[in-house]
């Protein structure tokens, strides 16, 4: 595919994903309210049954218009996620063959849920988060604070907290295009459960260790599971090689050869009637 094509492939994929947060986004905004008194409104409520006076902020004029927005477009990146992550992969795929395209049908499949799962993860804890500062307020004190920011760093955890859910997914695609091996992952096993815990660690909302652990396992236990199925499909490689020793080969690998390819067997003299082929003349017209 020519670079022009590439870039007119990737345009049309922008486009669809772009409209598709577009029509996710006019949803969030329709359920801006009912999102914002579940993941925001609820916990500072919450928390000011205790003795602490909490209330959002709003430090401008337009701040109320720029955050309804902004909870609008991260809404629709949530709600659109199927339909982008189809087009980043089908992106991908024209550079693969026949079979693997096929099987990177199985991304899609397993992106959507793991997608959510990372959301949802980052929803459960973030109310604890939101009340977890306003816990230390003194009794009867009044605590405002700013609505812009609150809003920015839920709406990032969320979005990262999803994304690091596709990471062994991620990992798992490029096994199978033979980039990554599976026993390599497994060795460095101990490096992918510290990067765990320090981007729980980044990203928790609050300095509990409770909730930094409870961000950590679920993306050690997916790790784990990319390395077992790595595995299992380099041994399905390795035995499907044994069988048939030009599978996987890529175009500019050469394959072995076999006896039955060869016109010259146990060294047998060339006699007069081997036909030998030769190169043919170029005509220098």
């Amino acid at each position: 595919m020519a670079l022009r094509e590439h870039l007119a492939e990737l345009r049309r994929r922008l486009v669809i994903s772009v409209v598709a947060i577009i029509v996710g986004a006019g949803v969030g905004w329709w359920l801006y309210e009912p999102i914002m008194n579940a993941v925001i409104i609820d916990p500072l409520n919450d928390a000011s049954a205790h003795g602490q006076k909490v209330t959002l902020t709003y430090r401008a004029i337009a701040d109320a218009f720029n955050i309804k927005v902004k909870v609008a477009v991260y809404t629709g990146i949530v709600f659109s996620s199927p339909v982008w992550l189809y087009e980043v992969w089908a992106f991908i795929t024209p550079g693969l063959t026949k079979k693997e395209r096929r099987t990177s049908l199985w991304f899609v499949a397993f992106a959507v849920p793991l997608f959510l799962s990372g959301v949802w993860l980052a929803i459960l804890v973030l109310p604890k988060a939101v009340a977890f500062g306003a816990e230390f307020a003194l009794e009867g004190s009044l605590n405002q604070p700013d609505a812009g920011t609150v809003i920015t760093f839920a709406s990032r955890l969320i979005i990262a907290m999803g994304v690091a859910f596709l990471t062994p997914l991620f990992l798992v695609g490029l096994n199978m295009m033979g980039l990554v091996s599976g026993r390599n992952m497994g060795k460095h096993w101990r490096l992918a459960v510290f990067v765990a815990f320090l981007f729980a660690a980044i990203v928790s909302p609050s300095p509990d260790a409770t909730q930094m652990i409870i961000m950590a396992l679920p993306l050690v236990g997916l790790y784990t599971i990319s390395v077992f199925v790595s595995l299992f499909n380099d041994r399905r490689r390795a035995r499907k090689r044994s069988d048939d020793p030009i599978f996987g080969l890529g175009d500019d690998e050469s394959s072995p050869l076999g006896a039955d390819d060869d016109p010259i067997r146990d060294g047998a003299p060339i006699s007069d009637d081997t036909p030998i082929d030769k190169p043919e003349r170029l005509d220098r017209t």
